[in-house]
């Protein structure tokens, strides 16, 4: 499993953890449910039955988490620093040009148009 996959699942967990919801009626209407009254509507009981214990395992759970997701964002900005460095020494060492090579850059002939041009298929010499 990725960082990044990691790190989207503890966020989404700790997100959806602390959101209980109110004690309210809620109806199922046919395959849907809603928090209106429909015809032929049925009330569906939308309580939170955990007991306080777990209530609060719950909660610390979501606090290592976040804390863990902190952890692991900041290695990975520590280790995309470290790429983005390596890879700018990288370019500054192929960008600058070997004192060796003394033979100039060759130069056009023609300058070719900016713009396409279709050219016949010249005949067969015979």
């Amino acid at each position: 499993m990725t960082v990044s996959l990691k790190f989207a699942l503890i966020l989404i967990a700790a997100c959806a953890v602390p959101t209980g919801a109110m004690t309210q009626k809620v109806y199922k209407c046919g395959s849907s449910y809603s928090q209106i009254p429909c015809p032929d509507g049925v009330a569906v009981e939308a309580s939170d039955t955990r007991t306080s214990a777990q209530k609060t395992a719950a909660n610390q759970t979501s606090k290592s988490q976040a804390k863990q997701a902190q952890v692991l964002e900041k290695e990975r900005l520590k280790d995309e620093a470290q790429a983005r460095a390596a890879g700018q020494a990288l370019a500054k060492a192929h960008s600058k040009k070997d004192p060796t090579d003394s033979k100039p850059a060759a130069k056009k002939k023609s300058k070719e148009p900016e713009y396409f041009t279709a050219k016949p298929v010249p005949a067969p010499k015979n």
